[in-house]
């Protein structure tokens, strides 16, 4: 039988010998030419009407959109107003449905991608020598004050891709993020199911504790369903002299004892006390700027008063510990004298005045800022910034919801893990035996998984099921096999030769990308955290390609 891998027609021979590239070569063209960047914009959310932006400035600083074909749209500079930007939104599938591909066709410098449930987003431009994009803002006067919407932030430019999730400025719908390419597989995962709920609860307990506005971060809509947490630098209610006390006993404590602050880095350690009412650090240049008592905005924010990081040099790195130890209430606690390393992160939030945001968006999210200099901490302490970072990328997938390599789903999987329920790449494995990749047309577009046949396997680590077992396996599956050529999609727990869950028989539908889904019912119970292997059982020659797969309660 002649495998599919020698029947190369003339006109695809240079299509298919890209895909059979070896990856180092692949990750080099890479990283040499920079794009197209394929990205994949997934709605794993619950929500069936969705919208997708891409915004950020081209490598000459000037704003731009990426349009649903991966080209940058600079914006037109309005005569003498604020005028609306024409709409660019990427609609995207139904929940659960395949990722739409976006084929980044250029760097974008300081970019966002954002999401919205239900209806579109309002942006605007204002004039100037290079134009200003003005996005939805978290007051209440904006256009999308009541519309569902949430982001994630990247860079893409010649030296690499940096994407991040935050919660400096809310928390909203949760947002995961998957990468490919030369750093291998990453992953960032999602505030997990329930997470937004509970910390507007937690808030709303925390008002009822103290008299303080938490309550006023939470944005409702007209069901009174939560839309948004915002954080207190946002608030829409002056938080006044909430932290009156705790400054006194800070200024207090410090007017005795030595505080040392450590620099890191180059910077160094700087020892000092409180004198004429502000800390006064030894041999330190506050270039006029003293570390006076600040107030609560300064502290929300740390972006103003004697907080203001004046730059990259020694005032700007002790300016951002302090803040740090302000919004964690860690000066009084045992060793707070040595900022930050002679505190340990359980020490943070101890004392009744603190910051409660950034308490309960830690108590839910084991990566993310909650504040600007959240990823201060104790030397070698492990980083709380939820980020990827690829210097030669093949694909990035944002998803609204759990996805690839994020937790969420039934069950509240934990932290690191995988969505059962979510659609997992067939390409965002982690290890495979005898299969390769190769572009795909079907909806979404992106990278399917071919050339499987008898022995090969896929592993995706740690996808969650939660407590209870799913019902279906469905997968996107596609074949040209020739006549009396079949095998099996066998999946399997922890290992090739683990419990098997479910299995699909397929042949021939019509062609390598003639796309079906085929559901497949559960025949062993599966919970918990658990590696998932495609197992390909059967005929020696190719007889499927994967794009995608899910399961289903």
């Amino acid at each position: 039988m002649v495998s599919r891998r020698t029947l190369l027609t003339a006109a695809g021979t240079a299509a298919a010998a890209a895909v059979l590239t070896p990856l180092s070569s692949r990750a080099a063209t890479a990283a040499a030419a920079g794009v197209p960047l394929p990205v994949k914009l997934a709605n794993n959310s619950g929500h069936d009407t969705v919208y997708a932006y891409i915004t950020g400035s081209d490598s000459t600083g000037w704003p731009v959109f990426v349009a649903a074909n991966g080209a940058l749209i600079r914006l037109p500079n309005p005569s003498s107003t604020v005028t609306p930007v024409a709409d660019h939104s990427i609609p995207l599938g139904a929940s659960g449905s395949a990722a739409t591909t976006v084929n980044l066709a250029d760097h974008v410098i300081g970019g966002r991608v954002w999401f919205s449930v239900g209806q579109k987003l309002q942006f605007f431009v204002n004039p100037g020598t290079v134009p200003g994009l003005v996005q939805p803002a978290l007051v209440s006067s904006d256009p999308n004050w009541a519309t569902n919407w949430t982001f994630c932030e990247f860079t893409f430019n010649s030296a690499n891709l940096y994407a991040n999730i935050s919660y400096v400025d809310m928390v909203a719908l949760p947002v995961s993020m998957a990468s490919t390419g030369s750093g291998g597989n990453q992953s960032v995962s999602p505030l997990p199911s329930g997470a937004l709920a509970a910390i507007a609860s937690g808030l709303r307990a925390q008002h009822a504790s103290d008299g303080a506005p938490w309550d006023r971060l939470v944005v409702t809509d007209s069901s009174g369903a939560v839309l948004r947490v915002l954080s207190p630098a946002h608030s829409p209610v002056d938080f006044g002299g909430y932290w009156d006390d705790y400054l006194n006993r800070v200024w207090s404590h410090y007017a005795a004892t030595p505080l040392t602050v450590n620099g890191q880095g180059a910077i160094g350690s700087y020892t000092g006390t409180v004198s004429g009412g502000a800390i006064v650090f030894a041999g330190l240049d506050t270039h006029g700027v003293p570390f006076t008592r600040p107030s609560a905005a300064d502290i929300f924010g740390c972006a103003s008063g004697p907080l203001y990081n004046s730059g990259p040099d020694a005032r700007g790195a002790i300016a951002a510990r302090l803040a740090a130890a302000l919004n964690r209430s860690s000066l009084l606690v045992p060793g707070g004298n040595n900022q930050p390393d002679g505190v340990a992160p359980a020490q943070y939030y101890q004392d009744a005045i603190t910051n409660h945001y950034a308490r309960l968006v830690h108590q839910y999210a084991t990566i993310g800022y909650a504040f600007p200099y959240d990823d201060v901490g104790p030397t070698g302490s492990a980083p709380v910034d939820g980020h990827l970072q690829d210097g030669a990328p093949t694909s990035w997938t944002v998803t609204l919801g759990a996805g690839a390599g994020a937790g969420g789903g039934p069950g509240s999987p934990g932290s690191g893990t995988v969505s059962a329920y979510s659609t997992i790449q067939a390409e965002s494995y982690s290890a495979q035996s005898g299969t390769s990749t190769e572009s795909c047309s079907d909806t979404g577009g992106g990278s399917d998984v071919g050339y499987l046949s008898n022995g090969d396997w896929l592993k995706y680590p740690s996808v969650d099921f939660g407590s209870v077992s799913p019902n279906q396996f469905k997968a996107r599956l596609a074949s040209g096999a020739a006549s009396g050529v079949s095998g099996a999609v066998q999946v399997r727990l922890d290992s090739t030769g683990g419990t098997k869950i479910a299995e699909i028989d397929f042949a021939n539908n019509g062609g390598w990308q003639n796309w079906q889904t085929v559901p497949a019912n559960i025949v062993a119970p599966a919970t918990g955290v658990h590696d998932v292997y495609l197992v390909f059982a059967g005929s020696s020659s190719d007889f499927t390609n994967i794009n995608w797969f899910t399961f289903t309660s």
